[in-house]
């Protein structure tokens, strides 16, 4: 685990990669997993920034899946992605910066996230 202090029952979804729109400040996709278990997540899918933010107010806990540095296969559980409001607008971070952007990190970012 790096560097939160959750629990792994208060996980819903998984985050391993995020699309932006180029002319934006804003993710358009996101690449999520279900959490299967302590030990497991599902196959990866495509969701909307829309549906991420309608599941969180519904209650749903969204945190990072963040790819080991020296390894392609080894992942842990980052941060836990919240929601900020600004101007009547929301935004998705994983820190407690108040800025008019989205910001998960060092997720690894995609062009196109058909999988």
């Amino acid at each position: 685990m790096c560097g939160s202090t959750h629990m792994i029952d208060d996980i819903d979804f998984l985050v391993s990669a995020v699309m932006y729109d180029p002319s934006d400040t804003k993710i358009k996709k996101l690449l999520v997993h279900e959490k299967k278990d302590d030990y497991g997540v599902g196959y990866p899918f495509e969701e909307t920034r829309k549906n991420v933010i309608k599941k969180m107010e519904k209650g749903k806990r969204y945190y990072t899946l963040v790819q080991e540095l020296d390894t392609s296969f080894e992942y842990n559980v980052g941060e836990e992605i919240k929601k900020i409001e600004i101007d009547s607008e929301v935004y998705l971070r994983t820190d407690e910066v108040e800025e008019k952007q989205d910001d998960l990190g060092g997720l690894q970012r995609l062009r196109d996230l058909s999988v």
